[in-house]
C-alpha cells in the first residue's frame, strides 16, 4: 500500500491525484505530471482538516501518507512513489542519463525533503495565519546555503532537469508564496537556477497562494 503495487492498468483509465495544494508532496507530483505532459484529475484531501487521518482515507493509506495517485488498478502513495510512477508515463524520463549523476540527484532530493516541514510551516503561516515554527527560517537557510554552494558553476543540479529539480522547484515555489523570495534572490546561484526553472511550462501549473487559501486543487 505504500508504493507501486501494480504496474499494469487499463488503457482507458484516467489518472487521479488526491492531495492538498499546500502540501509539498502534492505539488511535486503536479510538477512531474506537467513535465511529463500527463493529464491529472484531482481530488482534494484536506490535510488542514485532518482528512488524512479519517477512516476512509486510512483504508487506502494505513498511515495517512499522501498524496494518493491512482490510474486504473495502479496506485502510488506519497511523493516518492508518485514521482516514480509519473516518470514511467508520458514524455521522456527525468532520471539522469549519466549513471554518476544518480547519487547526486538523489542526495539533493533528500536535502529538499529535510527542509520540507519548515518550508510548509512558512507557507501555512502566510496562507492560513498559523504561527510558523520558531526555527523554520533558520533550518531553511541552512538547506538553501548548501543548495546554493552545490549550484556553483551549474545551471541545473545535475546538468539536465531531474528529480532533484522537481523537489527544489516545489520548495522554491512555496518560499515565494510565503513571501520569502528574498531567501532565493539573496543567493546568486539559487536565483539563477530559480529564474531558469520558473520559465518551464510546468511552473505555470502550480497552485497560487489564493488556491491554497481556498483549498483549491486544480487539474493538471
Amino acid at each position: 500500500m505504500f508504493g507501486l503495487f501494480k504496474k499494469k492498468k487499463k488503457a482507458e483509465a484516467g489518472m487521479k491525484l488526491r492531495g492538498f495544494p499546500g502540501d509539498l508532496s502534492t505539488v511535486k507530483c503536479l510538477v512531474m505530471a506537467a513535465e511529463k505532459e500527463v493529464k491529472l484529475e484531482t481530488e482534494l484531501l484536506d490535510t488542514q482538516a485532518g482528512e488524512q487521518d479519517q477512516a476512509d482515507y486510512r483504508g487506502l493509506s494505513p498511515f495517512g501518507k499522501h498524496p494518493y495517485l491512482q490510474e486504473g488498478d495502479a496506485v502510488a502513495i506519497g511523493a516518492e512513489a508518485g514521482l516514480a510512477y509519473l516518470d514511467t508515463r508520458g514524455k521522456g524520463f527525468l532520471n539522469p542519463k549519466k549513471a554518476q549523476h544518480f547519487g547526486h540527484q538523489n542526495y539533493w532530493a533528500q536535502v529538499a525533503e529535510t527542509i520540507s516541514t519548515p518550508v510548509e510551516s512558512l507557507l501555512h503561516a502566510a496562507a492560513f495565519g498559523s504561527t510558523a515554527d520558531a526555527d523554520a527560517t533558520e533550518l531553511v537557510e541552512v538547506g538553501l546555503n548548501a543548495f546554493d554552494a552545490a549550484l556553483t558553476g551549474k545551471k541545473l543540479i545535475v546538468g539536465e532537469y531531474s528529480y532533484a529539480d522537481v523537489h527544489w522547484t516545489a520548495v522554491a515555489h512555496f518560499l515565494v508564496l510565503a513571501g520569502k523570495q528574498d531567501m532565493i534572490d539573496s543567493r546568486a546561484n539559487t536565483k539563477a537556477w530559480y529564474d531558469k526553472v520558473k520559465q518551464r511550462p510546468s511552473y505555470a501549473s502550480l497552485p497560487s497562494l489564493e488556491d491554497i487559501k481556498q483549498k483549491q486543487l486544480n487539474a493538471a
